[in-house]
């Protein structure tokens, strides 16, 4: 199987200042093993008790219009000593940000949609009246402009939601890892990688390995391919990834001892 993945997780921590890195090869055999699945079920409700309509979750989603999308797996250490797989996909799935046995992203879901769902349907009214309104008329521009602005207002808002914790028991927000006056780039958080090392770090478990693979329909790039493996994504990911690992050497130094 080809590979295009480093053998290592690289990442500059700004708020320690050192780099921190995560090996890929313990988490490549359960990579593997979760493409077998994927490729043989024909959907991603691998927990039976899910309360999803199996339809919303075929992979039949991922070779259409919408096309593929990452797939991650993080190998940890339980605090017992014990082996876990946690996998993770990246955004949403068919527009679902929850599935039983994925990790959760970095935000409280419910708080998400009572903050988008109804900013949404009003961008999306200022769009409709703007297609309703002459080209050259001034009041369509200025509905235009007031939809970005509340577009961008929400975007802010949903950023404020996300909430990053590593291995050295901190938690910050997406606005203190990128310098004042730089866009939050849209997606950020939502990859596979961040997903699993947040979720890792809340729980207690110690890191091994973290393989990214994507699965699907090429994208409209032809950047990715089904079956590889890919580095974690350097505009989104690489901000906070150093952060989410800062600590992760400290803690396999504490399991040593």
């Amino acid at each position: 199987m080809s590979m295009l993945s480093p053998k290592i997780t690289n990442a500059f921590c700004s708020s320690c200042g050192d780099t921190h890195s995560l090996a890929l090869e313990p988490a490549l055999h359960a990579a593997k093993i979760l493409m077998g699945q994927l490729e043989k079920k024909k959907h991603i409700n691998l927990d039976s008790d899910s309360t999803i309509p199996p339809q919303e979750l075929q992979t039949d989603y991922l070779y259409g219009k919408a096309r593929g999308k990452m797939f991650g797996v993080l190998v940890c250490r339980t605090r017992d000593g014990k082996e876990v797989v946690l996998k993770s996909f990246s955004g949403q799935y068919n527009g679902i940000w929850e599935i039983k046995g994925w990790v959760s992203p970095l935000f409280d879901v419910q708080k998400f949609y009572r903050l988008n769902n109804p900013q949404e349907k009003q961008i999306k009214a200022l769009g409709r009246e703007a297609d309703n309104v002459s080209i050259s008329a001034g009041t369509r521009k200025n509905l235009l402009q007031k939809r970005k602005n509340l577009s961008r207002q929400l975007m802010k808002n949903i950023h404020a939601l996300y909430k990053l914790h590593n291995f050295r028991g901190k938690q910050c927000s997406l606005f203190d890892l990128f310098p004042e006056g730089k866009g939050i780039p849209t997606g950020t958080g939502d990859c596979c990688a961040p997903k699993l090392l947040n979720y890792a770090a809340i729980r207690g478990l110690q890191p091994l390995g973290l393989a990214e693979f994507y699965w699907g329909r090429t994208n409209k790039s032809a950047t990715r391919h089904e079956g590889l493996f890919y580095p974690a994504c350097q505009d989104k990911c690489g901000p906070i990834l150093g952060f989410l690992l800062c600590g992760l050497e400290t803690k396999e130094d504490r399991c040593k001892n």
